[in-house]
């Protein structure tokens, strides 16, 4: 989706409706649709189309109509918190509040579980302090979702108080953004409150094109995809070549390569040290084949056409980390660095090449680094423009940045990945993309989306435990792609 500030997509609506092709009420009927949609596909909101109550928070302005339209779709008793008389209302948003049917009360609401609170205060075009009743109904909302297990709280367009000087801000689970993204959802210290991003598309509303920066989501992803050949056969879906695993830490050659047989690699091929050998080659699933070497120098696969190297190699003397640099200097396809790779190339200072793609978490991004700018965006941009490589820095909203100067923002996923081996699965899935011949950048962004998303999935399907183990993301995978 589209990142466009609050002015340009107000613009652009304004344009609409002098166009005559919708109205300003037609476009409110639109976004609830569409909202309501997200609610019966979307893993994170289906269990509050049986939410035990609704709890609108509204303002004054559309963004209140937003919110009263989408609890009046979800047919579900309803509490309603006004920041105004409810006359004050927007025109639009009045038409929405005719609409609820369901059992209504405007006292404040008791915590417990199965509440849905909907953020509907103010826009992203609020600016200055948050003042009263508004910072008052913010602190309330905040309390109501640390006094709430088992609820949501979703924000209509941002949550409101984001980027206010001195004010509160809405915490929200999800945020529900209309349009377009706003520039400030993605500010490094943005994420607590702003939570999942979750795209909700206006195809009818125009926007400026601005191709260099995007948040993922389905339909750029999918965009992205190209379909297989009836004839296809394995030589030609691609041969990844993975160098990983040591002893104690097998699982992640496992993952790693196992994820890239589930992201559709014709071939895998799993380069491990003697001493790992046996113990891999016994619990790695049977299609990956497993090849033993004395020295990674020893590695040629001129015919592979992508290269992953580094989880779980663990601590490389410096002759077999010089091996492997030249091994990924000379490849002559697409080369994934993670985990251990990356700490050896930053110890050992590796010359960057263009045909490299890189994926630190930030504690290895400071150490390949140690001169970036605190602001993640700008250290990325910088990076890439340094090595002429492709990034994916890791985060609670993952940053791509190509050679290419295209910048896209992960928005899949969640804190129940925050847990070991979730970055073997995403360098297997990458290099699996890389190989079946997606661009870098592309190959990159898709698979931090997919494994994001193949999380979710597994997130719900276990029943939303705090934790979605990585070998549950890998098995969702297939679902995903």
């Amino acid at each position: 989706m589209q990142i466009a500030g609050s002015e340009t997509i107000r613009d652009a609506e304004q344009a609409l409706f002098r166009s005559g092709r919708m109205s300003s009420a037609e476009l409110m009927d639109a976004v609830v649709q569409r909202l309501h949609q997200a609610f019966r596909e979307e893993p994170l909101l289906q269990p509050m189309l049986h939410a035990r109550q609704v709890v609108v928070y509204a303002g004054k302005g559309n963004n209140a109509g937003d919110a009263i339209g989408l609890a009046a779709a979800l047919g579900r008793p309803v509490v309603l918190r006004f920041a105004c008389p409810p006359e004050c209302l927007s025109a639009d948003s009045l038409q929405q509040l005719k609409k609820l049917q369901t059992p209504l009360s405007v006292s404040p609401p008791e915590p417990g579980e199965g509440l849905l609170i909907l953020d509907g205060l103010l826009g992203s075009g609020a600016a200055g302090t948050l003042r009263a009743p508004y910072a008052e109904l913010v602190e309330e909302l905040n309390a109501l979702r640390a006094a709430s297990p088992r609820s949501l709280t979703l924000a209509l367009d941002i949550p409101t108080g984001l980027g206010m000087p001195n004010s509160p801000a809405v915490q929200a689970d999800v945020t529900a953004s209309i349009g377009c993204v706003k520039p400030m959802m993605l500010a490094d210290d943005a994420a607590d409150a702003v939570g999942r991003i979750l795209c909700i598309p206006l195809p009818e509303v125009e926007l400026p094109p601005n191709a260099a920066r995007d948040v993922l989501d389905v339909p750029l992803v999918r965009s992205w995809q190209p379909r297989r050949a009836y004839s296809c056969f394995k030589n030609r879906a691609g041969r990844v070549v993975v160098v990983a695993g040591s002893p104690g830490m097998l699982g992640a050659a496992q993952m790693a390569a196992e994820a890239s047989v589930a992201a559709g690699a014709g071939l895998v091929v799993l380069y491990v040290r003697r001493e790992a050998y046996p113990l891999l080659a016994a619990r790695v699933t049977p299609e990956v084949m497993v090849r033993c070497v004395d020295s990674y120098a020893e590695i040629e696969e001129p015919s592979a056409q992508a290269l992953l190297i580094g989880p779980g190699l663990g601590m490389l003397p410096a002759a077999e980390a010089a091996a492997l640099e030249q091994l990924a200097a000379h490849f002559p396809g697409p080369v994934v660095l993670d985990a251990d790779a990356l700490n050896a190339a930053a110890r050992e200072g590796w010359q960057l090449c263009p045909h490299w793609i890189l994926t630190p978490h930030p504690g290895e991004m400071r150490r390949l680094y140690p001169t970036a700018a605190a602001e993640r965006i700008t250290a990325a941009t910088r990076f890439v423009e340094r090595g002429g490589c492709t990034l994916l820095l890791k985060g609670a909203r993952s940053i791509i940045a190509g050679a290419d100067g295209r910048i896209f923002y992960n928005a899949s996923g969640g804190p129940y990945m925050a847990n070991g081996g979730q970055g073997d699965v995403l360098g297997g899935v990458l290099a699996a993309l890389a190989a079946q011949g997606w661009p870098p950048v592309e190959a990159t962004a898709a698979a931090a989306w997919a494994c994001g998303r193949a999380a979710e999935f597994a997130w719900a399907a276990a029943g939303y435990p705090p934790a979605v183990p990585a070998m549950q993301v890998l098995r969702a995978l297939p679902q995903v792609l």
